[in-house]
């Protein structure tokens, strides 16, 4: 008789959910984000109701297929594992999305070992969102990642070359409570996420967060 210790079998069977929610579930929503897309560009001369509508489909296809890739780490990470540094988790997650994201250059300034894991995981948290927002309603063609880990603190930029819009009534359209739950984030943390962007000139989020008591942020 063999003997199977029961945390095998809870991690097997998280790692065979896991699969099967990337294959099917995951690829089934790249799929239609895809048809989407070829949808989007033959519809070009809608009216603004079906613009509305067809933009509302593709922000809940992105909310369903960013969950279920936080669903698929999570039940991977069954057992407990060593923290993965800052620029690990974004290369791993920017590979996880290179089906459905525009070209997204990636730069890592600095030591990302310096940073606190706490510290790590909202930084990734912020990014993945803003990436959310950019893969929802931008249409941006290329988007540029920079990460700069100093001394004191940690600055991170998401910039891309989309439709942009009004940061002043985004609380009202476009990833509204994205964008109030990344400055949440960072306020908690002594930190603050600036919001750069006009109507058809592109968006630029950048995040400050001090690593240091007493640290000011200068620029």
């Amino acid at each position: 008789m063999t003997y199977t210790h029961p945390e095998a079998t809870v991690h097997g069977a998280a790692a065979l959910l896991a699969r099967e929610v990337h294959d099917r579930i995951g690829t089934s929503l790249a799929v239609a984000m895809r048809r989407l897309e070829l949808l989007e560009v033959t519809a070009a001369g809608l009216e603004p109701e079906g613009r509305q509508r067809l933009d509302e489909v593709r922000e809940a296809l992105v909310d369903t297929l960013f969950a279920a890739r936080a669903l698929t780490t999570r039940l991977r990470a069954t057992r407990p594992a060593p923290a993965v540094p800052l620029g690990t988790a974004l290369r791993g997650f920017l590979r996880s999305m290179e089906p459905l994201t525009p070209e997204v250059r990636f730069y890592l300034d600095g030591d990302d070992a310096l940073l606190a894991p706490h510290v790590g995981d909202e930084v990734f948290v912020i990014v993945r969102e803003a990436l959310r927002n950019v893969l929802a309603h931008s249409g941006a063609g290329t988007v540029t990642v920079h990460i700069a880990v100093g001394a004191h603190d940690v600055h991170a930029s998401v910039t891309d070359d989309g439709s942009g819009f009004d940061p002043d009534t985004a609380g009202h359209g476009r990833g509204g409570n994205g964008l109030s739950g990344m400055r949440e984030r960072a306020r908690a943390l002594g930190g603050v996420t600036t919001i750069t962007s006009s109507p058809g000139r592109g968006t630029r989020i950048t995040l400050w967060i001090p690593t240091k008591e007493g640290t000011v942020r200068h620029g």
